[in-house]
């Protein structure tokens, strides 16, 4: 009996010498006939799924579902559906998009190299996508090179119906290597408006986490613990000894893997949209607090913003607290508003470490450019003067050398203005 293989072959050969699609079909029946043939060790008995005739040849997926009330973490699937859109374009920077979900999809790969170059394919793609109440995993699986050309076309096919994709450092990986095969293939890849969730995630946990990685985020954020899943850093390893000895058990844990990704990057935007909607009552750490703050102000709503300033100007956390302060400053001085500006550059003075300087300069500004009152300006200049000199002393860096130099010019055009001078020897140049 002839092998599935060549049976595969033969219909594609006979696609050119009648009706295509009763062709396609033909190529379905065989191949799901086959599937009790398979070894166990073979993909479609390990890894249950469909085959899908295209105009390239046959090629494999599987679709894991998902009930909409499942929790991933400490969210239900259904609670990002809840999350308007806007919000998300709003922290990835995309002024504009469709409203509704169901143009939405959650994309993720796994891959045989970490480069973007010719010699790395993804051998497994997952579009997450909402469709009634449920949560569909649709994972498209390269079972052999060969099957490229008829997976993408399929991939393709499959994103026609989505005009936003979801990714965590999708742009900057994921996407340009899915442009670099559609290329190879000669196929076309249609362009989505693409929400990228990695920058929008370093600005809020960057400076609360060990790192941003997207394990970490569900684990630290979403409150989310893997079980039965294989870290991507070993795909390449499993999916080359799949090709050499076509054992696809040990790829479970790379399928599992996937899905855990997408289900993460629909609750981490529901997580992201939380903060934004209810920054007060959702953000635990100050850090949070000013990453949205500062998403406030891009987007001109100065109230939400200084709401998130003045929360962390109220905290125990000292450090944190005086940082709040500092930005409130600037947010005010922005705005000319410098009365408020210089109560809080006054409340900071007593501050150690860059409190000791940076407030003091500010007033030094202040006194000089708008209340005009000389003296105060030079007093404020001769303390920051101080305190920079000592660090020199302790420290040489053309950093302070800069704001020494700064520092004297402004000393120097602050004794004119007072009515007396000063020889260059006096200014520690």
């Amino acid at each position: 009996m002839r092998s599935l293989r060549d049976r595969l072959k033969s219909y594609k050969k006979d696609l050119a010498l009648g009706d295509a699609e009763v062709k396609l079909e033909q190529m379905v029946q065989e191949a799901e006939a086959l599937t009790d043939e398979l070894p166990e060790t073979a993909v479609e008995r390990a890894l249950p799924g469909v085959e899908q005739a295209t105009p390239y040849g046959m090629c494999y997926y599987r679709d894991v579902r998902f009930d909409v009330l499942s929790l991933h973490g400490h969210y239900p699937l259904a609670r990002t559906r809840h999350l308007p859109l806007s919000v998300l374009y709003g922290v990835c920077k995309i002024k504009d998009g469709p409203a509704d979900w169901g143009k939405v999809c959650f994309f993720d790969t796994e891959t045989t190299g970490l480069g973007s170059g010719a010699g790395n394919f993804i051998f497994l793609f997952g579009i997450g996508f909402y469709e009634d109440d449920e949560l569909i995993v649709r994972q498209y699986f390269l079972r052999n090179y060969a099957e490229e050309r008829a997976v993408l076309h399929a991939l393709s096919e499959l994103l026609q119906r989505f005009e936003v994709m979801v990714s965590f450092n999708g742009k900057g990986f994921d996407w340009k290597l899915l442009e670099t095969r559609f290329t190879l293939a000669r196929l076309q890849l249609a362009p989505v408006l693409h929400l990228d969730l990695l920058p929008p995630a370093r600005r809020l946990w960057k400076k609360v986490l060990k790192n941003c990685k997207l394990i970490t985020l569900e684990q630290e954020v979403l409150g989310f613990a893997r079980e039965d899943d294989t870290p991507g850093k070993m795909a390449p390893e499993l999916y080359f000894a799949y090709q050499t000895d076509g054992d696809a058990r040990p790829l479970t844990g790379i399928f599992t893997h996937n899905v855990h990704d997408i289900l993460t990057l629909a609750t981490l935007s529901a997580h992201i949209g939380l903060l934004v909607e209810q920054p007060l009552q959702m953000a635990s750490h100050p850090e949070e607090l000013f990453g949205l703050s500062r998403w406030y102000d891009e987007w001109e709503k100065s109230d939400s913003s200084v709401a998130c300033l003045v929360k962390v100007s109220r905290m125990e956390e000292q450090d944190y607290a005086s940082e709040a302060l500092w930005k409130l400053s600037l947010f005010y001085k922005r705005r000319g508003q410098y009365d408020k500006a210089v109560l809080l550059w006054h409340d900071l003075l007593d501050g150690s470490g860059m409190w000791q300087t940076a407030p003091r300069i500010e007033l030094a500004k202040y006194y000089e450019h708008k209340a005009r009152d000389y003296a105060r300006a030079l007093q404020l200049t001769n303390e920051t003067l101080e305190v920079v000199q000592s660090r020199r002393a302790a420290l040489r860096s053309v950093r302070l050398d800069h704001e020494l130099h700064e520092l004297s010019y402004r000393r120097q055009r602050l004794l004119k203005k007072c009515g007396g001078g000063v020889a260059r020897g006096e200014l520690g140049l």
